[in-house]
C-alpha cells in the first residue's frame, strides 16, 4: 500500500463470520477502523459512517450516498473534519479496543486467516487526477496565499504550501497563467499539502 499522503486511509473487505461481505469495506486509518462503508441491500444506492471507538457520534457522520465513489467522498469530508479532533489518548483507545476484537475472535477458536487486503482510498476518487506543477494562489476575504498545484482532477485538487495554518476552509483557487477559478472547500490538510475539493 503506497500513497504520498502520510495520514492515508484505507479500505479493507468486510468479513464477518468468516465470510467476506460483497459491497461493504471497513475504513483502516494507522491499523485500526475509523469507518464502513456498505451498499444498502434494498436499493443501488450506498452508506457511509465515519466512526471512531470512544468519540462521541455526532449528525454529521453518517449518511446516505449515491454510488460507491460519492460514499468515500462523503466519507473523506467527514473524515476531514473529524480526524483533527483526536488525541492520542482516543487514538491509543480505539486501537487497543481493535486489537481487543481480535483476541476475542481467536478466543472463540476462529482459525486466523490472512488479513483483507487494503487498498488506499485516495486512489478511488470521484474522477481520475493529473499529476501537475502549477502556481496558483489561494483567494479568500482580500486575502492571498500562494500555493502550488501539485495534482488536479474534474472535482478537486492537492495543493501544496508554505503552511496551511490561515487557509480557511473554503476559498478561491487561482491558477496562474490561464487566471483558472475555481471555488474550493477544503477536504484534507497535512504539513504542507491541502486537498481541495471544487464546489
Amino acid at each position: 500500500m503506497t500513497s504520498d499522503n502520510p495520514d492515508a486511509i484505507a479500505l479493507r473487505p468486510t468479513v464477518i463470520g468468516g465470510a467476506r461481505q460483497d459491497d461493504d469495506y471497513e475504513v483502516v486509518w494507522r491499523g485500526f477502523p475509523v469507518g464502513r462503508l456498505m451498499k444498502q441491500a434494498d436499493g443501488p444506492h450506498w452508506w457511509w459512517a465515519c466512526t471512531v471507538y470512544g468519540l462521541p457520534p455526532s449528525p454529521n457522520d453518517r449518511g446516505p450516498a449515491i454510488n460507491y465513489k460519492d460514499c468515500q467522498v462523503r466519507f473523506r469530508l467527514a473524515w476531514a473534519r473529524i480526524r483533527p479532533t483526536l488525541t492520542n489518548e482516543t487514538m491509543e483507545a480505539a486501537t487497543r479496543h481493535a486489537q481487543g476484537l481480535l483476541e476475542q475472535q481467536a478466543a472463540k477458536g476462529a482459525e486466523p486467516k490472512a488479513p483483507e487486503p487494503l487498498q488506499v482510498l485516495e486512489n478511488h476518487r470521484a474522477a481520475p487526477r493529473h499529476r501537475v506543477l502549477k502556481a496558483g494562489s489561494i483567494e479568500f476575504n482580500g486575502g492571498v496565499i500562494d500555493c502550488t498545484i501539485r495534482n488536479v482532477s474534474d472535482t478537486g485538487a492537492a495543493l501544496e504550501v508554505a503552511s496551511p495554518v490561515g487557509v480557511p476552509d473554503s476559498f478561491w483557487l487561482v491558477v496562474s497563467g490561464d487566471h483558472t477559478r475555481r471555488h474550493c472547500r477544503v477536504a484534507w490538510r497535512t504539513d504542507k499539502r491541502i486537498g481541495v475539493a471544487f464546489d
